[in-house]
């Protein structure tokens, strides 16, 4: 897969542009744009040719005598003009919305009638809403990039991943003065929601919501096996814990995760990796360290959970062709103890008085064999492409989406799928409530302020790790494992080799 190094902010055949020389350009131009603010037009000019008498001059030993010709100096006298302009008002169109098909429905039409809410109050406005694909292994990414290319693409999206490769393909631009009259209204932007979105110096992300999600346990399940989940620390406790309380005879399956094309999958399998001190890269993103030992033993741990007849009893059946709704249905149906899944699992129990509502207990990730503990909930955001034909009317609807009064029935609905990306919503009466009314939303909403950013650790989000998380290959590699094809150290080698290949492409660790 060839992905281009030029980002919005990149010259071509010169590198990367720097920090420091685009901000000095965007301040000139910044200053330059004010001052033709306050001054006239371009003057009119006026020119007068004064001519001045110059003296001979005589040098006596060559008696030669030169003399000067008349110099003619302009004179431009400025008259100022002074015009008065009127920026018109945006002439009505139709504004093109994409947002993110969601697992839990009612929020897809929750979010679908505030947006039509919203363009309800522009008399003339037409809107054209749709849903794009969920996850980053689907086509969302190729298709914006085809869109701008092209010359037609959306005016604003709302989705939760990709941010860094949508930069990197230069489809969005920059939204400085959205955040920064969001972050005046509500306060900081949580941890994670700026690493995604602020790129370069700039915001490329209008942050919108809190993406709550992480382990998800029956605990009256494991209760009446004697065992108190909420004492689990580690992965292998939470594995025994998975394998007690599983009863095939009662179709009751303690381990509800699989490591198929997903992205619950790609949680679970990079969550193990860097618990184990792996990694895809190093913290800079200079160089590739996946093939590492302590790689290799995180594989060979999965793995085993999904070959070694020990542990066939705790796996559901067809586990290991699941898709991202499949844990959803296991879990909502009593089949499974066990989960790791976005909060759209507790919020659909919640929606529709399920048992697993009551249930259910939030767990934080499990530790592994380094005692590191990684918590962090990261998000989405509004995307305005290069090219839309309506950037104020996008901004508008964003920071109209942000609004308490429209946001805040949509997040307390959500039982924590979408959680507030400013600190200021947390002190709002609201939101104290409802965390002081569910234990489970509190904790998840404890997790938006964690620094732990998924599977680019100990990287911050980068386009890098984007690439090779839309290329599945921590899919195909435990494919290949659990299927006995390769082994975890030959199929990490071949993972690794894989990401080489990108990083070539990309010029990793190449000095802009």
């Amino acid at each position: 897969m060839h992905i281009p190094r030029f980002g919005p902010f990149h010259q071509k055949g010169g590198g990367s542009m720097k920090r420091r020389t685009f901000i000095k350009g965007a301040t000139l131009v910044g200053a330059a744009a004010a001052v033709g603010a306050c001054v006239a037009p371009t003057p009119q000019v006026i020119e007068k040719i004064v001519e001045k008498p110059v003296e001979k001059i005589v040098e006596k030993p060559v008696e030669k005598i030169v003399e000067k010709p008349v110099e003619k100096i302009v004179e431009k006298p400025v008259e100022k003009i002074v015009e008065k302009v009127v920026t018109p008002t945006p002439v009505p169109g139709t504004l093109v919305v994409l947002h993110r098909r969601e697992y839990f429905k009612d929020m897809e039409t929750l979010f679908s009638g505030a947006v039509q809410k919203f363009i309800g109050t522009k008399p003339g406005w037409k809107l054209d809403i749709s849903t794009i694909a969920a996850e980053a292994t689907e086509d969302f990414v190729p298709k914006m990039a085809a869109a701008v290319r092209a010359g037609n693409p959306p005016d604003i999206s709302y989705h939760i991943r990709m941010v860094q490769q949508l930069y990197f393909l230069q489809t969005i631009q920059a939204v400085d003065d959205a955040v920064a009259q969001a972050e005046k209204l509500y306060g900081a932007v949580t941890p994670l929601q700026k690493d995604l979105n602020f790129i370069e110096g700039h915001w490329v992300g209008i942050p919108y919501m809190v993406h709550g999600g992480g382990h998800f346990a029956r605990k009256d399940f494991f209760q009446a096996k004697g065992i108190d989940i909420t004492k689990t620390k580690t992965w292998d406790e939470r594995r025994d814990a998975c394998l007690a309380v599983s009863d095939p005879s009662k179709k009751l399956y303690g381990w509800g995760m699989t490591v198929n094309k997903s992205g619950d999958g790609l949680g679970v399998i990079m969550a193990v990796i860097n618990c184990w001190g792996g990694s895809i890269t190093d913290k800079d993103v200079s160089k590739v360290t996946f093939n590492t030992p302590q790689t290799v033993a995180a594989v060979e741990w999965l793995s085993d959970i999904y070959t070694n007849p020990k542990y066939k009893p705790m796996l559901p059946p067809g586990i290991e062709t699941w898709t991202d709704s499949s844990n959803n249905e296991a879990y909502l149906a009593g089949s499974i103890a066990y989960t790791s899944n976005a909060a759209s699992v507790y919020a659909k129990a919640k929606a529709d008085k399920n048992p697993a509502f009551e249930g259910t207990v939030y767990l934080g990730n499990p530790v592994g064999p380094t005692g590191t503990v990684l918590r962090g909930a990261a998000g989405g955001q509004f995307n305005i492409y290069m090219g839309a034909k309506n950037v104020a009317m996008a901004k508008e609807l964003a920071l109209y989406m942000l609004q308490p009064d429209i946001f805040l029935p949509i997040s307390l609905i959500s039982a924590g799928l979408f959680l507030p990306s400013y600190a200021g919503y947390y002190e709002m009466p609201q939101v104290k409530e409802a965390f002081k009314a569910d234990s489970n939303l509190e904790a998840m909403g404890k997790e938006a302020f964690g620094d732990y950013p998924g599977g680019s650790w100990p990287a911050k989000p980068n386009p890098f790790f984007d690439a090779v998380q839309a290329a599945a290959i921590m899919h195909d590699m435990m494919a290949a494992t659990t299927t006995k094809q390769a082994t975890p150290a030959a199929a990490v080698k071949q993972a690794h080799d894989r990401m080489e290949q990108i990083a070539k492409e990309m010029k990793l660790g190449e000095k802009k």
